[in-house]
């Protein structure tokens, strides 16, 4: 899932409070290259002074980039970094992304056709995705502020 730097932003308010110190490091493009990768598991994040050290830098540097995986390992280096799933914030950013996708595909297709298209591109069912279809973006509240 490819994801612009306003969208990522439209939905950082749902981001867990570790997923927004991370993207306030490293940019939000960043934080969200190394969601998408390792949501969900632990990483120890080295002091990149011995050889295990360097192969889990290069890892993290892979994922995000040589600077923001210095950034990362001076502000986190020798602690064990719980990165989230953000499932959350991931969900919403693809419902907007289908959302829109089916708003170009549809100037030229049947709605019908640009529904088979986005199942088959999200992996989803036809009839998931015409629920995504009837939602409206979550907008500047969490969900803890939705309990109140």
């Amino acid at each position: 899932m490819r994801i612009t730097d306003a969208l990522g932003e439209s939905v950082r308010h749902l981001l867990p409070e570790t997923a927004r110190l991370i993207a306030d490091l490293i940019g939000l493009p960043k934080a969200l290259q190394l969601i998408e990768a390792w949501g969900g598991t632990t990483f120890p994040v080295s002091k990149n002074q011995r050889r295990d050290g360097q192969i889990r830098y290069a890892a993290l540097a892979e994922v995000v980039g040589v600077d923001a995986a210095a950034i990362l390992t001076r502000r986190f280096g020798g602690e064990v970094l719980s990165i989230p799933r953000c499932a959350v914030a991931m969900r919403e950013v693809r419902d907007r992304m289908i959302r829109a996708e089916f708003d170009t595909l549809t100037r030229e297709h049947p709605a019908v056709h640009a529904v088979n298209q986005l199942a088959r591109r999200y992996q989803m069912t036809e009839r998931n995705v015409w629920v995504v279809l009837k939602k409206t973006d979550q907008v500047g509240e969490t969900r803890q502020a939705v309990l109140f």
